[in-house]
């Protein structure tokens, strides 16, 4: 994963903050990048909680893509490889980070956490899913992510297995069965969730360039990654 400037790519009002970067992937996958196959299973492979997650995350129409921890590889649908062969990190990561495709619900679910607290941050940000120096896509997603040393990772995912069960919808059962049967087709439409409006006046405020102005008006800080290491 590789950070950039998150400033001006999505300006859209959201329960979340943004975070203050975005996210890069550089992926080495076997199938087709747009094409999952038994996306359950392959979560379920790296753990029964991940499997877990990965399907009700489906029901809130939303994915879960990628996680990475002090202690793994990096793990998730878009690295299946890797229950194979771990691959070798090629830059420094630390802490932990789950990412999730954009949905409204999910959003939602991620809010009744908490939005941030002391150990981690929630938020939006972009981003950019790359393969041997080609961009394949460039999507609106949903981080949690932690550098807290206090954070404990295997805990987390279980606070959050029970809030998504909590808020999953019982029409979305079907969703994880038939991406399982027959196969998932990943797309995004990077603004489809977005107000144009909205976004003109979000992008207006955001250009403030005191933290207090924009503090006022009520356009929340962008998160940082700072924020949530040990004091």
């Amino acid at each position: 994963m590789r950070g950039a400037s998150n400033r001006g790519m999505f300006g859209g009002v959201s329960r979340l903050p943004y975070w203050s970067q975005n996210m890069e992937f550089d992926i080495e996958t076997w199938v087709p990048y747009r094409c999952d196959f038994k996306p359950i299973t392959t979560n379920s492979l790296f753990s029964d909680a991940l499997g877990d997650i990965a399907e009700m995350a489906m029901m809130l129409d939303s994915e879960l893509l990628y996680m990475w921890n002090d202690e793994d590889c990096p793990i998730g649908t878009l690295v299946p490889e890797n229950l194979i062969r771990a691959r070798c990190v090629t830059e420094p990561h630390r802490g932990f980070a789950i990412v999730f495709a954009y949905s409204e619900a999910m959003e939602r679910a991620l809010h009744g956490l908490g939005g941030s607290g002391s150990l981690f941050g929630a938020g939006v940000t972009f981003c950019g899913i790359w393969k041997s120096s080609v961009l394949l896509d460039e999507c609106k997603v949903l981080v949690i992510a932690s550098v807290n040393p206090l954070f404990d990772h295997e805990e987390f995912l279980g606070f959050l297995k029970n809030e998504l069960s909590r808020r999953g919808k019982p029409e979305g059962r079907r969703i994880p069965y038939f991406a399982e049967k027959f196969g998932f087709r990943r797309f995004s439409i990077p603004y489809e969730t977005d107000d144009v409006i909205e976004l003109q006046i979000s992008n207006l405020l955001m250009d403030f360039e005191f933290d207090e102005t924009r503090r006022f008006i009520g356009i929340p800080l962008e998160l940082s990654l700072d924020d949530y290491q040990e004091v």
